[in-house]
């Protein structure tokens, strides 16, 4: 009896000392990917598309439109 009690113990224990070891680094790992990926969408976001700038440029935005109806003119530049 007091060997099986002494058993149960010891693989509490070990379940206690396995168990933290085993989920702080995949806790850690996904915290590095989660932290990762954010960058990276981060960075992402300040990249600008140079040739849809250019054609939104050349079709004129909302301001050139607004000067061109002011000035009664039918086209406009960028």
């Amino acid at each position: 009896m007091l060997k099986l009690s002494i058993l149960i113990l010891m693989s509490i224990e070990l379940y206690i000392l396995v168990i933290p070891f085993c989920v702080i680094p995949i806790f850690l790992v996904s915290l590095d990917y989660f932290n990762k990926s954010a960058e990276l969408k981060r960075r992402n976001l300040n990249v600008i598309d140079f040739d849809k700038f250019v054609k939104r440029k050349e079709e004129g935005d909302a301001i050139d439109h607004d000067i061109a109806k002011l000035l009664d003119i039918d086209t406009y530049a960028a």
